[in-house]
């Protein structure tokens, strides 16, 4: 029976025999995997994250396997989907382990591009941060909340809703992250819809001062430009913080947040050292260090630093979508914002 649905997988174009094997084999054991992937002695990973990250977990993960090399290609998530997506389209099949926001991992795994795995560590996740069919699992979160320039507002006037916002008193003073889609999709995903669309009408009206580029903005807001943000990463606003400059973030009701994932994808040449990879990443180890990249973990038994980043929050899981879905909301906002 078990080779009559590898062979049908096969034949359906979904992922090699190698993976195959690996991604059906629940109960492998991890001397085994240990084993192969000494053997296949290198795993490549591509990643939407920053290159310091990137080598952070480099270091980190070949002091615990040193008889695995890492390799990475670090880039945008756009353009990191792009140049996946030509080299899967030419057959080049370069990365073991693809991280990325979850809306370009739904759009690989459209494709048939991801292949099946589900970790030992995924039951330290909630439900919403792992995918149900085993395809990718969270492997850290990004929150998205407003921030404002502290010597411009201060805490009693910076607005506790988002409904606020649509005040005359701030009109021309507040800036907006064009490529923070995934802010888009919460608020509508919160309201609905017709309601979402109204309430965007109503947002675009106020005189938006809207720029690409997290960073770009933080440093426009800390210059005086606006006083307040309407979406912003808060781990970013605590890297500020410690460099001592006049920022502060929101803590709001809900807390939007959404899972950078991570996946094992389908056409490789190092599955075992692939899912090593994936299983040091969402282990309480690697959860632990993920922390000290200033990051959220998506494990349910690590806080983040400062802990009042996900502590007390309620939490409001941005629910990934296909790629046409994604494509029609960024054009939305883009239409409203741009």
């Amino acid at each position: 029976m078990r080779a009559i649905l590898l062979l049908t997988l096969a034949l359906h174009g979904i992922f090699p025999l190698a993976a195959t094997i690996y991604a059906q084999s629940q109960s492998t054991d991890r001397a085994k995997l240990i084993e192969d992937a000494q053997k296949e002695a290198k795993v490549m990973v591509y990643v939407s994250s920053n290159a310091s990250d990137a080598k952070a977990l480099k270091a980190a993960f070949e002091k615990k396997y040193p008889f695995i090399n890492m390799e990475f290609l670090s880039s945008g998530k756009d353009a990191l989907l792009s140049k996946y997506l030509l080299e899967a389209r030419t057959g080049t099949y370069l990365a073991d382990v693809y991280q990325s926001s979850v809306f370009p991992i739904m759009n690989l795994l459209e494709k048939g591009l991801l292949a099946r795995y589900y970790s030992p560590e995924r039951e330290a996740y909630i439900e919403a941060l792992r995918d149900k069919e085993g395809y990718w699992n969270g492997m850290y979160l990004n929150a998205l909340t407003m921030a404002y320039n502290t010597r411009m507002l201060k805490p009693e006037e910076v607005p506790n809703s988002y409904q606020e916002l649509l005040l005359p008193k701030w009109k021309g003073k507040m800036g907006f992250v064009l490529s923070h889609t995934e802010w888009y999709f919460a608020m509508l995903q919160m309201m609905g819809e017709e309601k979402g669309h109204k309430y965007m009408e109503a947002l675009s009206k106020q005189n938006i001062h809207a720029r690409i580029g997290s960073s770009l903005m933080n440093q426009l807001m800390l210059a005086g430009e606006f006083p307040l943000l309407v979406s912003q990463y808060p781990t970013g606003v605590e890297e500020f913080k410690k460099a001592g400059a006049p920022v502060d973030w929101v803590p709001l009701d809900p807390w939007f947040v959404y899972p950078i994932g991570i996946a094992v994808t389908a056409k490789n040449s190092h599955p075992a050292a692939a899912r090593l990879y994936v299983d040091f990443i969402l282990s309480a180890e690697g959860q632990t260090f993920m922390r000290t990249l200033s990051r959220i973990p998506a494990r349910k038994d690590i806080l983040p630093n400062p802990a009042r980043l996900m502590e007390g929050r309620k939490l409001f899981v941005i629910k990934p979508a296909s790629s046409a879905v994604y494509n029609k909301y960024n054009k939305e906002m883009l239409s409203y914002f741009h």
